[in-house]
């Protein structure tokens, strides 16, 4: 059954605010991929001038600043809930997009404009990561929710980046933060009607361990937070297994952050518009790809399968980058978007079995701290092995990684961890 069509299978007041968490994903994420390969990278590179060292310093602190938003966010949303985190992250983002047309005048002032974005993007990231548990605790149900929540998330990722090509074609690269703005608003029309249908005091009531009684204690800073959502992670093997195994994956593929912007304009030789063009290719295989999550059966949502389309991932990169055709690059951008839009809502949903709703958003964050910070490693490389490599080179080599650390996962003990899954589930 198609995520589009499972929405008919839930109940009136489910399929209700599935809609409205769907429509304010869409909103909230059209913004975020407008902005941010052509805000961002797009300045640095095409307005700035600038090279690999400035683009991973941009990339460095994005990174850094998000998994400070995403502590921040994913503690908020345990404090305060859905309706309340929503409002804030609005008013945040709103914020940002104004802040950009005034700090982007030089390279100093995109920089710091990159850090307040990765904040409140972090903090934006609960919406898609932790809300479909507040809608329901059936494992099939929240299969079917994370991937029309993916599905919103695609066809932003194929609508922003071209409506920021042509922001940046018609204008300048930093106005497309406007629409950033605009979009964060728009948000506010389903986010309003958006109400939790499954509260944490649903839960049933289980004997604390030290890991719950440290995530249920008062957290006061993003630090306490996080470490909070780390215990709990830690204290369970399935959601040890997801955290260790993407985090390893997600090394090779952060790679591309400081480099692709480059990719485009020396290998590629295109302009900035192409940014949003090839963007919108892996769109539209995002689309493709949630649709197949949505087909995967119960007892398939397991870590095999999530490391199968992570190398799978891997194998879109390699076609990507390997050549300097724009087209052979669209198709394996389609490729890559088939293996991440079915990727994600796998994750996700893996997430959510095994975590306790009163600790979702925690836990959610520390996921993506551990994300990120495979994403900051690589920076610390990417402008050495260009210089050895070159910035294709660099990024061939980067996708292998992706390819091979999944294979070698399931080789050595992919059994142990299947049945470390099974057990828990």
């Amino acid at each position: 059954m198609s995520p589009l069509r499972s929405l008919a299978s839930f109940s009136p007041d489910l399929s209700s605010q599935v809609r409205n968490l769907v429509a304010l994903r869409f909103c909230l994420f059209l913004g975020a991929m407008s902005s941010y390969f052509i805000g961002v990278m797009g300045t640095l590179t095409f307005a700035m001038g600038g090279g690999v060292g400035q683009n991973a310093m941009a990339v460095a602190l994005l990174n850094l600043f998000q998994m400070v938003g995403n502590a921040s966010g994913g503690s908020f949303l345990d404090r305060r809930g859905p309706c309340r985190h929503l409002r804030w992250v609005v008013a945040l983002l709103a914020v940002c997009g104004l802040l950009f047309q005034v700090v982007a005048t030089s390279s100093t002032g995109v920089l710091v404009g990159a850090a307040f974005f990765g904040f409140c993007w972090g903090a934006s990231d609960m919406v898609a990561r932790s809300y479909p548990a507040y809608l329901s605790d059936d494992p099939d149900e929240l299969k079917r929710i994370n991937s029309l929540v993916m599905l919103a998330s695609n066809a932003a990722i194929v609508i922003g980046p071209v409506v920021g090509g042509l922001i940046a074609l018609l204008g300048s690269t930093q106005a497309v933060f406007l629409f950033l703005s605009a979009c964060s608003l728009l948000a506010l029309v389903p986010g309003l009607r958006f109400r939790p249908l499954v509260e944490p005091a649903d839960e049933p009531v289980a004997q604390p361990t030290e890991a719950d009684r440290a995530a249920d204690a008062p957290e006061p800073t993003s630090r306490d937070a996080a470490l909070a959502g780390f215990q709990t992670i830690f204290s369970s093997r399935a959601l040890t297994l997801l955290f260790w195994s993407t985090m390893l994956c997600f090394l090779g593929y952060s790679a591309f952050d400081p480099l692709e912007s480059l990719y485009y304009r020396d290998v590629l030789r295109v302009g900035a518009e192409w940014m949003g063009w090839l963007s919108a290719a892996a769109g539209v295989g995002g689309i493709l790809g949630t649709a197949l999550a949505g087909l995967i059966p119960g007892r398939h949502m397991n870590v095999r399968t999530l490391l199968a389309v992570l190398a799978s991932m891997g194998a879109g990169c390699v076609l990507y980058v390997a050549t300097s055709s724009p087209w052979v690059a669209m198709a394996g951008q389609l490729a890559l978007g088939v293996f991440n839009g079915a990727f994600v809502p796998i994750r996700d949903t893996l997430v959510q079995m095994h975590t306790p709703l009163a600790r979702v958003g925690r836990v959610s964050a520390a996921m993506l701290m551990g994300y990120n910070v495979a994403g900051v490693v690589p920076l610390l490389c990417a402008p050495v092995l260009a210089r050895i490599f070159g910035v294709q080179g660099t990024l061939v080599g980067a996708s292998v990684v992706v390819t091979v650390v999944p294979i070698a996962i399931l080789l050595v003990c992919g059994r142990a961890l299947a049945a470390m899954v099974a057990d828990e589930v």
